[in-house]
């Protein structure tokens, strides 16, 4: 169990790390306005993917347990079902606000091919395939740096890095097909509609939908809306210093692998007080690598990015402080997830990062980038507040039911 953890664990580190030291790397190579549209395309694909996948990575986890292998394959026969439709209506509505047909089509087919591929991922860890899982990541991540290297051009970053997604999906969907076996991959191809397998691929994924889009308000809207009132410039300036914060999100999501299955079963034995103090430990980790995060990014910019990017010191303090309560946040959300409040968790998730947009909409040309760095700090200490109220009301309740 533990080495199949820190298998994971190198896995995820590796395909957080790489894109993020290969970010850095293009910041260094295109100009901040050239940047700012760079990281527009990421988050574009981001929402195009959110709405083509539909959440199968989480359903399957779920499904994989709880049904027989006959409806576990209708049901995901009509989740892709879902899949083309919702593909289909994206690339109508994209055409309708003037993108080009050949960018639509690249953000599908990387929409479409990445859907097979997470699908399957999560078929290969709840089979306990975990070497197939690990191979499959790091085979997209190793593909994708090395195309972005490539491909990455000053004159269209757009379209450089779709091609670049576009082939690191294809080689990892091949490799998946290899190690899954083709021809069991054919029972998932959609043959006919099931009113009643459609209903179960559609309402548990459609739970998840709030907070899927929760998350990516939180950066993907943010960044539109910057690009919109203050132009790219401020944007590529603004998403260098985010992805220097974005050490601090490597570090909880590495923690929180190895963390997880210690505070499910701390919780499982009703040990709240071994849980008290994983979750104590890791928000003084978080505020530890906070500390350092805005010294050596500094130093960072300062050094190679000095001449285009200065301004990215100035935000970095700030954003690093913003980040905090959300890095926080999600150690304490695993509670949540143990006792079955992820309704509570997504809707918390969805309402805080509504409010941050609508916030910004209205009122980012009034208090530029300062203002929505503040606002952020602020959103997103109200929604770990409310978390740690929840978690707190359950931690509690053992303790009053036998006292009373």
């Amino acid at each position: 169990m533990f080495l199949n953890v820190l298998k994971f664990g190198l896995s995820e580190g590796l395909a957080k790390i790489a894109p993020f030291l290969t970010t850095l790397y293009v910041a260094n190579f295109l100009a901040p306005a050239e940047f700012g549209k760079y990281s527009l395309i990421v988050v574009m694909f981001e929402i195009v993917f959110i709405f083509v996948s539909f959440n199968i990575q989480a359903t399957t986890r779920i499904d994989y347990y709880k049904e027989n292998k006959n409806e576990f394959n209708k049901i995901k026969q009509n989740h892709f079902i879902l899949s083309i439709f919702l593909s289909i209506i994206i690339a109508c509505f994209a055409l309708l606000q003037g993108q080009s047909y050949l960018t639509v089509a690249l953000l599908i087919s990387c929409a479409l091919f990445r859907t097979v591929s997470v699908f399957i991922l999560a078929i290969f860890q709840c089979s306990s395939r975990v070497n197939s899982y690990i191979l499959s990541n790091i085979v997209f991540v190793v593909s994708l740096t090395v195309c972005i290297l490539l491909f990455i051009t000053p004159d269209n970053p757009k379209l450089s890095w779709l091609y670049s997604f576009l082939v690191a999906s294809i080689i990892q969907l091949l490799l998946i097909m290899y190690l899954y076996d083709i021809y069991k991959l054919r029972k998932f191809v959609p043959s006919s509609i099931s009113l009643h397998s459609l209903k179960h691929a559609f309402l548990p994924a459609a739970l998840f939908f709030p907070q899927a889009i929760g998350w990516w308000l939180k950066s993907g809207a943010e960044r539109v809306i910057i690009a919109n009132s203050l132009g790219n410039v401020v944007l590529g300036i603004y998403a260098l210093s985010l992805q220097l914060v974005a050490v601090l999100f490597i570090f909880v999501t590495v923690v929180n692998l190895a963390m997880v299955p210690e505070i499910n079963l701390s919780m499982s034995k009703n040990n709240y007080i071994k849980t008290k103090k994983m979750l104590v430990l890791s928000t003084f980790a978080v505020v530890v690598v906070a500390c350092m995060l805005p010294f050596f990014g500094s130093l960072l910019i300062q050094n190679l990015y000095a001449a285009e990017y200065g301004l990215a010191s100035d935000y970095l303090l700030l954003l690093t402080i913003s980040s905090v309560p959300q890095a926080i946040m999600m150690f304490y959300i695993n509670v949540l997830y143990f006792n079955k409040e992820g309704r509570f968790v997504a809707s918390v998730i969805f309402l805080s990062f509504s409010l941050q947009t609508l916030i910004n909409y209205f009122f980012i040309d009034y208090y530029a980038i300062q203002g929505v760095i503040y606002c952020s700090f602020i959103i997103n200490l109200i929604a770990l507040l409310c978390i740690l109220k929840r978690v707190n009301i359950i931690m509690n309740k053992p303790i009053e039911s036998f006292d009373n």
